[in-house]
């Protein structure tokens, strides 16, 4: 490179000492500024492609982000509705165990699915008529569908519970949801007996 400038600084100065000065500035621009000129150009060339190939990519960055937030949408749904069929299963299994229980130990006692509004569970028998509602640890929300649900237990059954009992499958009692349940006048129970002896005190 410093030879080329060589050369095209010895071409122009003899064009000076001849006394072609119109020459001289046409090989200057020739032989220096033009190179840097279109030096300069490819340089802009590749600044916009560049920038074109980061506005595609800047695309596709944003492509991929509306396709991870779609899936992280209906992965969050997916989840939400299998924690919503585990509750079911879970109801529903317990409420099984319930009726198997009672038909063995406390026959005096009968044991209902239930698949109204405010309980899961209805048991009746010897004068006592009882809604649970299962949880596998229970929330402030179950406490809130029993009480909730007294309406509609009285217009399908025929009479007012005399027992709202939230049974926790886990064995599980957040000490807020207790505290909660005491105040709203709910028992809790963690074992198939616990609720007999419940159903027992009423009767009593």
């Amino acid at each position: 490179m410093e030879e080329a400038f060589k050369e095209a600084e010895n071409v122009v100065l003899e064009a000076i000492r001849r006394g072609k000065y119109e020459e001289a500035a046409r090989m200057a621009f020739r032989e220096v500024f033009k190179p840097l000129f279109d030096l300069v150009h490819q340089i802009g060339e590749k600044v916009d492609r560049s920038t074109e190939n980061i506005d595609k990519l800047t695309e596709k960055v944003e492509r991929n982000t509306e396709n991870i937030n779609k899936l992280t949408k209906n992965v969050n749904k997916l989840l939400g509705e299998t924690g919503r069929l585990r509750g079911r299963d879970v109801e529903f299994r317990t409420g099984l165990m319930l009726q198997g229980w009672f038909r063995r130990y406390a026959p005096e006692y009968e044991v209902f699915m239930w698949d109204g509004t405010g309980a899961d569970v209805i048991v009746e028998g010897r004068g006592v008529l009882a809604s649970v509602e299962i949880a596998i640890k229970p929330k402030k929300e179950d406490v809130e569908q029993l009480k909730g649900g007294i309406g509609a237990i009285m217009e399908n059954w025929g009479r007012k519970p005399d027992l709202l009992i939230l049974y926790s499958r886990s064995g599980v009692i957040p000490e807020r949801v207790a505290r909660f349940a005491a105040k709203m006048g709910v028992k809790i129970a963690r074992k198939s007996i616990e609720v007999k002896k419940m159903l027992d005190e009423i009767v009593r």
